[in-house]
């Protein structure tokens, strides 16, 4: 098994089995989902902030609810639209928690050339599909869990306890693709639909004055084509603003969120341990009792390694007669595109650095 601090070990297993690439693209992913999640995250803290904001301005003079206040009306349509950027990027991590959960589970080595459409050449409903229809397998086979028969530093009791947790882990996990899906299904549409056309209605609301709270929803307006019939039917999705849709919106995003970080993090997991057995560094644990049990088996196991990995991809500057070249397109376009990737196999053999600490 790989030693913890023979990092020249897991370089040499990644080029042999062709996975350099693949691992790189990994370590980059995990840093754009951070970063991609510290945006969402904004968005649902501003969210929840200002409409708290907006409610307590409403309180303290009532008499300016009304629709015809243009102020007030702005206020609320500014909330509509950053209401409608927050399904945005979490429908976005739901897209790519698809991308990513079948081309891992199909084809891993393929995973860093399926950045353009006709890459992804899989019916992204169908994968949809997957996440509901998977079972307890599909989750430890595709997360990589591993066979706890293969620890043989731990007792048969120790053995039994980590596979609970395991498969707790697995059930759970289970639960958030369900809560995933269901969005998805709700709210698939309404995200093609801002993509696309300016559909929206947005600045409306109400006072009800018998439950004395504000309403306020945002309206998006949706054409329906049935060609065999030659009908077409017109429907409008109303999306609530409220502090129980944010709240929603937040557990779900949390859930998307997760499931992209862990499975593109146990993969990596697997790459530097050469694809043998593993303890996920991290696991949805059910019960209190668990949790530090936990950790005293992980410690007990001896036969894998959990670095902090960073890859660092040098890119070489361009030759000299072709900055002129660069800069010039630059200064007119303000972007250039190189006729070389950045993820070049054979340059990243020359140097990529990978370090554990």
């Amino acid at each position: 098994m790989v030693s913890k601090s023979d990092v020249a070990q897991v370089l040499s297993y990644w080029i042999d089995n062709n996975y350099l690439d693949v691992a790189i693209f990994l370590i980059t992913s995990l840093d754009n989902l951070k970063n991609r999640g510290i945006l969402l995250k904004k968005d649902l803290d501003k969210l929840d902030k200002e409409l708290r904001q907006l409610c307590e301005k409403i309180s303290a003079n009532p008499e300016a609810a009304d629709p015809k206040n243009k102020e007030i009306s702005q206020m609320f349509k500014d909330l509509h639209y950053l209401e409608l950027e927050v399904i945005q990027r979490i429908s976005i991590f739901i897209e790519l928690l698809a991308v990513y959960y079948h081309m891992i589970r199909t084809n891993l080595r393929e995973l860093p050339k399926a950045i353009g459409s006709k890459d992804i050449n899989f019916p992204l409903y169908e994968e949809f599909n997957y996440f509901k229809g998977q079972n307890i397998d599909d989750i430890w086979r595709n997360f990589r869990y591993p066979n706890v028969a293969n620890f043989s530093e731990l007792s048969v009791e120790e053995k039994n306890i980590l596979n609970e947790i395991l498969k707790d882990s697995a059930n759970l996990t289970l639960k958030h693709f369900k809560e995933v899906y269901e969005f998805n299904v709700n709210f698939r549409t309404l995200y093609n639909k801002y993509k696309h056309t300016l559909a929206e209605q947005t600045g409306i609301f109400g006072i009800d004055k018998e439950r004395h709270g504000i309403e306020s929803s945002v309206f998006v307006r949706h054409k329906v084509e049935d060609r065999r019939m030659k009908v077409t039917t017109y429907y409008t999705y109303l999306i609530p603003l409220s502090f129980d849709t944010i709240q929603y919106f937040d557990r779900v995003a949390r859930s998307a969120w997760t499931l992209l970080q862990l499975l593109i993090h146990n993969t990596l997991l697997s790459l530097v341990n050469e694809e043998k057995d593993f303890v996920p560094q991290t696991l949805f644990v059910k019960k209190e009792k668990h949790k530090e049990k936990l950790g005293q088996i992980t410690r007990k196991i001896k036969t894998y390694t959990m670095p902090n990995i960073e890859g660092m991809v040098i890119v070489k500057p361009p030759k000299k007669e072709d900055r002129k070249k660069i800069e010039g397109i630059i200064k007119r376009n303000h972007i250039y595109r190189m006729k070389k990737d950045i993820l070049e196999l054979e340059d990243l053999k020359k140097t990529v650095r990978v370090s554990k600490d």
